[in-house]
């Protein structure tokens, strides 16, 4: 069973280096983002980014599901050729015409995000258009290289992306003083030059031929994921602009700037759902695959929990810390590290939510996955409409908490329906009950000691006495997960 951890926990460790790599560049330049920009400008950028999530669910409408189904289920090198041509070509056609309509319908686009300034807000969503444009296509290869568990064409295509982006933010804002449009030309730059090598690294599948009947049959399987992801991305990200509503876009740049803190652990889930979902497809005709999943699931609760405890412990004073008179933080921002843990832990049920989707997978009822998003919508919104005006910030992220928690409860007992797996509940609940309480310790600490450096040094003493617990207690061998980490091999 152990064999079933390692493998998936290799895959895991290389796609979630190549998707910190690709996403995480906003927390890396987090300390020139808010030292250049101000408050209100990030806020501008965290609403536009609102709207390129959104829209990129509509240019890819699916295709990302139905192609790992459609290519994981062929078996002839002709086939999958076949699939990945006929995907590229028809995301290629559609997205050119999809960045044309948001081209055209710039100024509207501007207005509903609220650009102060009407000419620049224009400027910026047509900069939009062509970033969409290039990010969808840019999506395909890397499609192809999870579907194959290829890790390590993965990351390198990855680490390619991440030094242009990385260059050329820092070129565009340091020598060229561009404003927030400098994030958007340095991402449409790398992902371009990135997705030409992936079609050199991908050549043996590319054809350049569509099958239209299969293009067809992939759309209609793929469809109903469009909803999906819609509401999933509107869940996540219309906080922002329930508080530009209630307050106004300056508390919108403080919540996004949080957000990305946390978000090392929302990229961590990320990365382990780019794994998951083509290994547990993999899976699925293995007589022992209930016990592998339960296994995993314990070992993903464990490492989970032990993430938002150690960054909620330590993230908030160590961006606090400075280095010749700069901190990883600006003082502007430190209003929104109260709700990093709230953020953390839902991005931690939201990483329960993807354990329990092989469920409906396995039973083709993913319509389930449907009913589950709009229930966490429903609950999301309802959420912010009461809390955001009465707590601000942190109503939007107890928001976002609350829908994932009740997604997360919705979607288990549906699971445990279609599809029973025995979880270790037991262990599962004991590892979460521990952190807890390591984390109530360190709030209390916190509110009687005022020194800076012994509330520190108390958060590693506490993260310390968390896994000793663990050790002590035998629910899980930590020199059995050391070993499964010292294991890793790319594939």
């Amino acid at each position: 069973m152990s064999s079933h951890i390692k493998k998936l926990f290799s895959q895991t460790m290389f796609y979630g280096l190549g998707a910190f790599l690709n996403r995480s560049l906003s927390i890396i330049l987090l300390p020139v983002y808010t030292a250049y920009f101000s408050v209100n400008e990030l806020g501008y950028y965290a609403l536009l980014s609102s709207v390129w999530f959104l829209l990129i669910v509509l240019y890819m409408y699916g295709s990302e599901t139905s192609f790992l189904k459609f290519f994981i289920d062929e078996n002839s090198h002709e086939g999958k050729c076949k699939i990945y041509s006929s995907t590229l070509i028809t995301i290629t056609v559609t997205s050119f015409i999809f960045s044309i309509v948001v081209f055209i319908l710039a100024g509207d686009i501007a207005e509903f995000i609220g650009f102060a300034n009407d000419s620049y807000g224009i400027y910026i969503v047509r900069i939009l258009s062509v970033l969409l444009f290039t990010d969808s296509m840019y999506r395909i290869p890397l499609i192809l290289l999870r579907a194959e568990l290829n890790a390590k064409k993965y990351f390198q295509l990855t680490i390619v992306t991440f030094i242009l982006n990385l260059a050329f933010n820092l070129l565009f804002i340091f020598y060229f003083r561009f404003g927030i449009e400098a994030i958007l030309y340095s991402y449409i730059i790398s992902v371009a030059v990135t997705y030409i090598y992936s079609l050199y690294i991908t050549k043996q599948f590319l054809t350049f031929k569509i099958d239209l009947k299969l293009t067809g049959r992939m759309i209609l399987y793929g469809n109903k994921f469009i909803y999906i992801g819609l509401i999933i991305i509107f869940t996540e990200q219309a906080d922002r602009f329930f508080l530009k509503h209630y307050f106004d876009e300056g508390l919108v740049g403080i919540y996004s700037a949080s957000i990305k803190l946390a978000s090392v652990m929302r990229l961590l889930v990320v990365a382990f759902r780019f794994s998951w979902t083509p290994y547990f497809l993999n899976i699925a005709d293995d007589p022992e695959n209930k016990k592998i999943i339960s296994e995993i699931f314990t070992y993903f609760v464990f490492a989970g929990i032990s993430l938002v405890l150690i960054f909620s412990l330590l993230l908030p004073p160590l961006v606090k810390l400075e280095m010749f008179g700069i901190s990883f933080l600006d003082k502007d921002f430190w209003y929104g590290l109260k709700i990093v843990p709230i953020v953390l832990l839902s991005y931690f049920f939201a990483g329960l939510i993807a354990n329990m989707n092989v469920a409906p997978f396995f039973s083709n009822k993913t319509y389930h996955l449907f009913i589950n998003a709009l229930i966490g919508l429903g609950v999301y919104l309802i959420s912010n409409i009461i809390l955001i005006p009465l707590y601000d910030i942190t109503g939007a992220a107890f928001s976002t908490l609350f829908s994932y928690f009740v997604m997360f409860i919705f979607l288990y007992f549906i699971s445990q329906k279609i599809y029973r797996i025995e979880y270790q509940w037991f262990i599962n609940l004991t590892i979460f009950f521990v952190a807890v309480c390591c984390f109530l310790l360190f709030t209390l600490i916190s509110f009687f000691v005022e020194n800076e450096m012994l509330i520190f040094i108390s958060s590693i003493l506490l993260v310390l006495l968390f896994f000793f617990t663990i050790q002590l207690s035998g629910l899980l061998d930590l020199r059995k997960v050391l070993s499964i980490v010292k294991s890793v091999k790319v594939t």
